[in-house]
């Protein structure tokens, strides 16, 4: 499968690329989602991983910019984040990803969470949600 990791902590996106390469899946990366939508519209990964809380653009903000887009309605987004309560699962939810990684990782069951969010599978165009209405704390 082809990822794209989407991340403002580097050291985080390489341990994330290593598992997943270690299980033999390709990946691209960007430290920062605005010039990342681009790359991911080039790429058309299978599966985009989005760290929730990014300076410029957040996670949230990231996922319904996607969602937004037809080449894009196939491709499973999975948001991780430290932000674990289910206030924050269901903003991510609410913004159209497809599933949840609690940070931090597990590198054991990581790559195991993600193949499972994968199976199954994107959200319906239907379900396609309007930008995220409150921006996050901390933005400026």
């Amino acid at each position: 499968m082809k990822f794209y990791l989407v991340d403002d902590d580097s050291d985080f996106v390489d341990v994330m690329t290593a598992l997943l390469e270690a299980a033999g899946h390709t990946v691209f990366a960007d430290i920062a989602a605005l010039p990342a939508i681009s790359r991911i519209v080039t790429k058309r990964p299978d599966c985009i991983i989005t760290d929730m809380m990014m300076s410029e653009m957040n996670g949230l903000e990231l996922c319904a910019e996607l969602r937004r887009r037809d080449e894009l309605k196939n491709t499973v987004i999975i948001m991780v984040s430290a932000k674990i309560d289910d206030h924050w699962r269901n903003r991510a939810n609410e913004a159209g990803a497809d599933g949840f990684v609690d940070k931090p990782l597990n590198v054991e069951t990581f790559v195991g969470q993600v193949e499972e969010i994968i199976a199954g599978g994107p959200r319906k165009t239907s379900d396609a949600p309007a930008a995220p209405e409150h921006s996050l704390p901390g933005r400026r």
